[in-house]
């Protein structure tokens, strides 16, 4: 017999997620420990990866059985109500502040930013010089290193799963006179990447636990490359936009924001039951798994593939 492993994962995680809600509810589990079981959260991204990685395997099942009771019991905890104090390794004030300042030499540079805890604002401006001010809680200074073609931006870490109780604030202002290589990797962030008029050789973006608001109007980019996993992502174009790249979310949710004025492309790879989709509402021509706007070649190529996710095509921009 075979089994529809899709699901029996929302199967197993409903039942799952309403016994411990009602376990918390008769305090058969205390709010205390509902509230630390939270500081375990990146379990759920690797059971889910294991889940994944396994679906041709022999121990398929076994590891959408073992997603399923993990993404339920932490689902569990919320729907018994948001637990007082809940902690996902996220404190302390970020009272303490480093930062620097330099200037790209070159015709291009390379920029990677490693992120934990807190919110992170990437911003552009005309000419070739950068600029961080990293704000931090106690005992968590990142660290800045950089040279005439390349900065990079390290969160300190530690603790469970490399995250430590210590929030971040960072303002990162880079350059638009040179081509970037731009990679950032936000985990447990609200991250606001507002890359207007950028030129990117490359922008390779991964995301946890948490929410991006990614804004590439006027950007161009020869490689993009966007992978959110438990979190949310919104992207905006317009007309001068261009790139060709891909989208992959796991139990998330991504947002296209597109003008009227830009042509679009978007494939979405392969049918899947957990993953959802508007684009055939979205006045959109369709043709097999591409759906596309206007005529001639679309100024922005997207693929798109999630699971336990969805994505959804805006026109007109997002408010």
């Amino acid at each position: 017999m075979h089994a529809n492993r899709s699901l029996v994962f929302w199967g197993v995680a409903l039942v799952t997620a309403g016994a411990v809600a009602l376990a918390i509810q008769s305090d058969l589990i205390s709010d205390a420990a509902a509230r630390d079981a939270w500081r375990l959260w990146p379990v759920v991204l690797i059971v889910i990866g294991l889940a994944v990685i396994s679906a041709r395997t022999p121990f398929a099942l076994v590891a959408t059985l073992v997603a399923a009771l993990v993404v339920g019991g932490m689902g569990g905890t919320l729907a018994a109500g948001w637990p007082d104090g809940l902690s996902i390794g996220c404190g302390g004030e970020a009272s303490e502040s480093v930062g620097g300042e330099g200037s790209f030499t070159g015709a291009s540079a390379e920029v990677e930013l490693d992120f934990r805890c807190g919110e992170l604002a990437v911003a552009t401006a005309a000419g070739s010089e950068w600029s961080v001010e990293a704000r931090h809680a106690s005992g968590a200074e990142p660290e800045i290193e950089s040279d005439d073609g390349s900065l990079r931006v390290e969160a300190e870490g530690g603790g469970v799963f490399n995250f430590r109780d210590a929030r971040q604030e960072w303002d990162v202002t880079l350059p638009t006179d040179l081509e970037i290589a731009l990679m950032v990797s936000a985990n447990a962030a609200s991250s606001t990447l507002d890359l207007t008029d950028a030129s990117l050789s490359r922008l390779e973006l991964d995301a946890n636990a948490g929410e991006v608001t990614l804004d590439l109007s006027g950007a161009t980019a020869d490689e993009l490359r966007i992978s959110a996993n438990a979190g949310a992502v919104e992207l905006t174009v317009d007309g001068s936009t261009r790139f060709d790249g891909s989208v992959d979310t796991n139990a998330g949710s991504v947002e296209l924001c597109v003008t009227d004025d830009a042509l679009i492309e978007i494939t979405v790879a392969g049918a899947n039951v957990t993953f959802s989709h508007n684009l055939d509402a979205s006045g959109l021509s369709r043709s097999g798994d591409t759906w596309r706007s206007g005529d001639g070649p679309a100024d922005v190529v997207l693929d798109v593939e999630g699971n336990a996710a969805s994505f959804t095509y805006t026109s007109g921009g997002c408010s």
